[in-house]
C-alpha cells in the first residue's frame, strides 16, 4: 500500500493479526527520522 507524508510524519500500512488468526491491515504514522518498526516478513491467514 501506498505510504503518505505530512508534517513530518509517514503514514504506513502493517499486517496485525488478531486474536482469531485473521490478518487485517493498520494504519500507523511514525516520524520520518524514526525507524520503521515494520516485520521483515509477512505471513497470510489462510
Amino acid at each position: 500500500m501506498e505510504a503518505q507524508v505530512a508534517n513530518g510524519l509517514t503514514m504506513r500500512w502493517i499486517p496485525v493479526v488478531d486474536a482469531s488468526g485473521r490478518t487485517r491491515m493498520e494504519a500507523v504514522w511514525i516520524s520520518e527520522t524514526a525507524a520503521a518498526d515494520v516485520p521483515a516478513a509477512t505471513t497470510y491467514a489462510a
